[in-house]
This record gives C-alpha cells, sequence and structure tokens, in this order.
C-alpha cells in the first residue's frame, strides 16, 4: 500500500498502533496536538513538534525569513494552546541548503525570536545540518500545565456546545492572494490582512490559558488542517458526531470581500483552508455561562451529537455530511 492511498492521519494511526506502550506517566501520546508527561503530582510537560519543508509548508516566492520564523513559532506555540498550557522552552533543528546566507538565518530567528519573546519562551538548543536543496525547519516546545486543567481532543460528549475564537479561513485566502501573485504592493486592505493572517498568525496561548482555567470546556484542538478536518480529529479522538451550522461560521469582512464574485465559495476556505490557529474547543451546557463571562473572541458554531458523522446544516435547515476535506500530506487530493 501506498503511503498517499492511506493518507497522513491513517499512517499516524498505523505507527500509533506499532507503538503502543502504556505508561502511567504518559498521559496523552500519538495523536494530539502535544503529549502529555506527568513529572510531578500536579504538573503535565506538554510537549509538540512540527517540521515545515519547502515548497510543502512555505515557498520563498512569496514569504521571507523573518515571517518564516514567525510563523515556525507559531504553530509550535498554537499545539500548546490547544492544550490548555503555556509554552516555556523550544529547540530548533534546520537543514540549510547552500543558497541561504547566514543575515537569511539571522532574519528566520529574528522572527523567530520576536513571537517566541512574547510568550517568555526561551530557545534551549537543537541542531543544523546541510541540506541538499530545499530548506529544512523542525521545531520543538516545552510547555506546561496542571493535572487538572489539561485538555486534549477525546472529551467531548454528545450534548457539549461547539466553539471556534476568531474568524476563519483568513489564512488560506491570505495564500491563494499569495499564490496568484498578488502580493500586499498596492493592494487594499482587506488583501493586506488576510496576507498577514498567512504569514504571521497569532496562536491563541492566552485564550487557551483562559480556557483551561475556567475549567469549561470538555475537548480542544487548534485549526491548522482546517475546520472540517480539525472537528473530525475530535470527533473520532471522542468517539462522537456533531453537526454545525454554516451561517454560524465566523467569516471576517476582508474574507467576505475577497470571495465575492468568485467561483470558490466562501465556506470553502473557512471550512476546508487550514493554518488559521484558531482554537475550536467544546463546552458542556452547564459550562456555557461561565464560558461567557471569560468576554473572550469566541462564537459557538454547532452541537456535539451521538454517532461518528458530522453534518453541516445551512440557513434553510438542509442538513449535508461534512467530510474532513483540510490538509492532509500524503493524500493527492489537498486544497493548498
Amino acid at each position: 500500500m501506498r503511503i498517499s492511498d492511506l493518507g497522513e492521519f491513517g499512517l499516524i494511526r498505523d505507527i500509533q498502533r506499532l507503538s503502543l506502550r502504556k505508561s502511567s506517566s504518559a498521559l496523552i501520546g500519538i495523536g494530539d496536538d502535544a503529549a502529555a508527561l506527568r513529572v510531578s503530582p500536579s504538573k503535565i510537560l506538554l510537549v509538540t513538534t512540527d517540521m515545515l519543508l519547502e515548497e510543502i509548508h512555505f515557498d520563498f516566492s512569496f514569504t521571507d525569513f523573518r515571517s518564516l520564523g514567525w510563523k515556525s513559532a507559531a504553530a509550535n506555540l498554537s499545539d500548546i494552546a490547544a492544550m490548555g498550557g503555556v509554552p516555556r522552552y523550544c529547540l530548533t533543528s534546520m537543514g540549510i541548503p547552500d543558497r541561504v546566507s547566514v543575515e537569511q538565518i539571522k532574519d528566520f530567528y529574528r522572527g523567530f525570536h520576536s513571537l517566541m519573546k512574547a510568550h517568555k519562551t526561551m530557545l534551549v538548543g537543537g541542531d543544523t545540518c546541510h541540506s541538499g536543496k530545499e530548506m529544512v525547519i523542525s521545531v520543538t516546545v516545552l510547555g506546561e500545565t496542571e493535572r487538572t486543567r489539561i485538555l486534549s481532543r477525546s472529551g467531548a460528549r454528545p450534548g457539549d456546545r461547539i466553539f471556534v475564537t476568531g474568524t476563519l479561513g483568513d489564512s488560506a485566502a491570505g495564500l491563494e492572494i499569495l499564490k496568484n501573485g498578488r502580493g500586499p504592493k498596492g493592494k487594499g486592505p482587506e488583501a493586506k490582512r488576510l496576507i498577514e493572517k498567512h504569514l504571521s498568525p497569532v496562536p491563541r496561548v492566552a485564550e487557551g490559558r483562559a480556557i483551561a482555567l475556567a475549567g469549561c470546556a470538555s475537548a480542544m484542538i487548534d485549526i491548522s488542517d482546517g475546520l472540517s478536518s480539525d472537528l473530525a480529529h475530535v470527533c473520532e479522538q471522542s468517539g462522537v458526531g456533531a453537526e454545525i451550522r454554516s451561517d454560524r461560521i465566523p467569516i471576517s469582512a476582508s474574507l467576505m470581500k475577497f470571495a465575492r464574485g468568485r467561483a470558490m465559495p466562501v465556506l470553502h476556505f473557512a471550512l476546508s483552508g487550514g493554518e488559521d490557529y484558531e482554537l475550536l474547543f467544546t463546552v458542556p451546557p452547564g459550562k456555557t455561562k461561565r464560558l461567557r463571562s471569560l468576554n473572550l473572541p469566541v462564537t459557538e458554531i454547532g452541537t456535539v451529537k451521538r454517532g461518528k458523522r458530522v453534518f453541516l446544516v445551512d440557513d434553510r435547515n438542509r442538513k449535508s455530511r461534512l467530510k474532513p476535506e483540510g490538509y492532509d500530506h500524503f493524500r493527492r487530493t489537498n486544497v493548498s
């Protein structure tokens, strides 16, 4: 069987089965945003790692090294946010081709450290090596949380309400603008905002921490692969289904203007786009008031249901199956 037939998440499940070992200190392992390891009776160590590959995750024809550094940090900080944790330390590894200069690497770290510094996260190590052709970046972030406050993808239950932070689809629209050669120069504020959301996303670390400390969420994930895919991850890990309302999905004015008159509907970007690095989480009905009291930028978009299927309900109450159509590294039909 080829990996492209199995897909990224099928491959991860196979690796998980081969690696399955029980440990009282490994509370959460393969299959979530971060591993959760008990290091003391009250504290949990969170560990996450991500790779970024040139021509897969980034293209130097429309990104610069400083933006790439920022985004590399954001992707990993977002995973810690999804677990309700606080990022503390990070490590970076790089495969660097001959064409990349010392100044460009410094620019990468200027962007990287500007975001890490804002979250009081320290670079403590890593590795560098020569790469034959494309640049390769790997970032690992270590964070922490209390055992009673840890959040995972597996806690959603029927009846829970589904919420998201911010607006969805902006990053995918920004990528579309860049791919079509329409950079920010000479463009209106809407295009610039969408491009900024793609190149310099802001992880919801403070929001994730506030949700965890309030104890109001039953499950949480960051939206990195697209709403349709990341909601499917939560449902699969929790053994539930879901219904979301298309008219409740938060869409920015910039994206609405960008999508107007285009063949691709605005919901395509919100459902399948990915790299928004917003948070998707579920809340038991009795705790929604507590969530509202936090005054966070969140929107209720649906409800967790019994069963295994996920449905999209439109503004005329017509229901259709929502299949995961976000990014999968090994599928042949990727969106971006």
